[in-house]
């Protein structure tokens, strides 16, 4: 059995100018997914933590004001294939670690996370960010060259994996140099959330003005309406006591031609009276009548022509 180009094994071997054919079993199968998956730190965001190192033996500690500075823990990306670690206490200790995606790889057999690579990276930020973390050193600190070995703990909550990352001492230039980074590293870290939080307070003006705006235009709008309402209320008794006049000017109407004919039929009474009585009054009165009359002679028309 041969290797081939890929360093996976082949059956057979090399024959006649010809490769054989290269194993198609499990393994080929896990590399073909491992390349498939894509394994980095591109999105990597870097971490900052203060902790208050701890040591390892039980009567240790008692180093001065070595044991009581806090450590600053910086957790970035070199490249896109390793990461860093660097914790100092910006005095006497100072260490560092170079994390490359095999170890990280052995590391998550090892505790035994499952899931894709994506996953194993959240999980390993949150330890880290948001976890409990810890730094235990061991040593002689009396000794003079303090702690000889240090250790980065985070666990994430009780009862999940623990992730554990051994660091290396580093002195002298390498040390400033360490430092050095750190510090530019938060510098640069804090101007990228100030900027962030400027962004967020530019946009948060804008749509407080948006808001404002939208307030007033929405406050003409109700005066407007409050203000046709209003009219509209006006108008609407207006409405009915116009209607009440007319309905009174039609019932004085209708009165006065009741009225009107009451009294054109009370005249035309006493004048069919008045002819009755003229007509009465142009009849002659009778023979008997006339004979009675007192002082007067009456003769007949014929006699009077006769004399």
């Amino acid at each position: 059995m041969g290797t081939s180009f890929l360093g996976l094994p082949t059956i057979g071997s090399v024959t006649e100018g010809r490769l054989s054919r290269p194993c198609r079993g499990p393994r080929l199968v896990l590399f073909l997914s491992l390349m498939a998956e894509k394994k980095g730190f591109e999105e990597f965001e870097p971490i900052f933590q203060e902790i208050k190192a701890d040591w390892e033996q039980e009567n240790a500690g008692d180093g001065g004001d070595a044991d009581r500075r806090p450590f600053l823990i910086y957790v970035h990306a070199l490249d896109s294939s390793r990461l860093g670690i660097v914790a100092t206490d910006y005095h006497f200790h100072t260490w560092e670690r170079v994390v490359p995606v095999p170890e990280l790889e052995d590391l998550r057999d090892d505790i035994g996370i499952g899931g894709t690579w994506s996953e194993f990276v959240d999980y390993l930020l949150s330890s880290l960010s948001a976890g409990d973390v810890k730094l235990i050193m061991s040593g002689q600190p009396t000794s003079g060259s303090g702690a000889t070995h240090a250790k980065l703990i985070a666990l994430k909550s009780k009862g999940l994996p623990r992730i554990s990352f051994s660091l290396n001492r580093v002195i002298n230039s390498s040390a400033n140099d360490a430092m050095a980074d750190l510090a530019l590293s938060l510098l640069k870290a804090c101007k990228k959330k100030q900027n962030e939080v400027v962004r967020e307070r530019d946009h948060s003006m804008r749509l407080m003005g948006i808001l404002s705006s939208e307030r007033e235009r929405n406050d003409s709008l109700q005066k407007q309406l409050d203000a046709l309402s209003f009219l509209s209320k006006r108008k609407a008794p207006k409405s009915k006591t116009s209607d009440k006049p007319s309905i009174a000017s039609d019932t004085c109407n209708n009165y006065d031609s009741i009225l009107a004919s009451e009294m054109q039929e009370s005249s035309e009474i006493p004048s069919t009276k008045d002819s009755h009585s003229v007509k009465i009054s142009q009849r002659a009165a009778p023979v008997s009548r006339r004979a009675k009359v007192r002082g007067v002679s009456l003769q007949d028309i014929g006699d009077i022509d006769d004399n």
